[in-house]
């Protein structure tokens, strides 16, 4: 960002930026451009275009240097900022969780219309008419719609979830301490505290010591990553985001396979599960779901890019 006579306006910036990304390497430049001048200047990405000729004086520039020169390094925009966009919320994240990814948005659109409500995408849930009345309640579901979520992380799932679904009531569970307290401040940020419960522990363990009761909903998005593609993943996920948020084991699949195995226990019958996939995994994933008894109807969904993405299946 070399100083010359020209203004700096937010134009010239973003361009900039673009530029400099581009050149090491940086996916997507001009959107990692606009997010963080955008952070910077305390705006929305849409007012850079609306603001393209408005001067950005000294202290902006060198708060957008910094946040340049970790971005270049590698260091993911999501934890530069500390918020990251799901299911047209604002979410707070931290080094502690994973940065949520638009596949598994997946999961809670496939809740939402299974309750009988279609998720919106583009305006936020208090848009959208939500009012809690009876269609959003599945017949056989006594005291209320129930989900559980397990490696909630920052709980983008289950504040979602809850603020979709304004009759529904959360489970969620975490083995990370730090992550369920990012988990809990996104709760209270968008007014869903009072029904989401936040369990410390590892998958099931942390429902049994509480005493859990089966739910209408069991999703998950587990760390499914083999051990052998750790070294591969690109530098912002293998040097910055949480490796047992990651990698599951050896063969990547250990904590679908650990997940499923408990399923039945914690569905009420009719239930429905929804586990997040690697992609390619759709048939490992199939059949490990296919020696689990009190399973059924066990498909695997793609996601917009054709790939495998989430496991469905119900309690017989």
């Amino acid at each position: 960002m070399a100083e010359d006579d020209a203004t700096w306006t937010v134009g010239r910036l973003v361009e900039w930026t673009r530029g400099f990304f581009e050149k090491k390497g940086i996916n997507q430049p001009r959107l990692e451009a606009e997010i963080l001048l955008a952070h910077v200047l305390g705006a929305e990405r849409i007012d850079l275009y609306l603001g393209y000729a408005r001067p950005v004086g000294d202290p902006e520039r060198e708060r957008l240097r910094d946040l340049v020169r970790r971005r270049a390094a590698r260091e993911p925009a999501r934890y530069l900022t500390g918020e990251c966009e799901f299911m047209s919320l604002a979410f707070k994240v931290t080094p502690a969780c994973l940065i949520p990814r638009p596949e598994t948005e997946l999961l809670v659109e496939e809740v939402v219309r299974r309750c009988g409500r279609r998720p919106t995408l583009f305006e936020p849930p208090a848009l959208t008419g939500g009012t809690g009345k009876q269609g959003d309640v599945p017949a056989g579901s006594p005291g209320g719609l129930r989900a559980i979520d397990l490696c909630t992380g920052c709980g983008c799932v289950a504040v979602s979830l809850a603020a979709h679904l304004p009759a529904m009531r959360v489970l969620a569970t975490d083995i990370s301490a730090a992550a369920l307290d990012v988990a809990r401040t996104n709760a209270q940020a968008h007014g869903v505290g009072d029904r989401i419960e936040f369990l410390e522990g590892d998958l099931y363990d942390a429902l049994d010591a509480a005493g859990a009761e089966p739910a209408d909903f069991l999703v998950a998005n587990p760390p499914y990553v083999a051990e052998a593609e750790w070294a591969g993943l690109e530098p912002e996920v293998r040097d910055y985001e949480p490796r047992g948020a990651l990698v599951a084991g050896p063969e990547g699949t250990e904590m679908i396979a650990r997940i499923l195995k408990g399923a039945p226990a914690y569905l009420r019958p009719g239930g429905t599960l929804l586990v997040e996939i690697g992609a390619g995994q759709g048939t490992a994933a199939r059949e490990l779901a296919g020696r689990v008894r009190g399973l059924a109807d066990v498909e695997v969904r793609k996601d917009y890019a054709n790939l495998d993405r989430m496991l469905v299946a119900r309690k017989a």
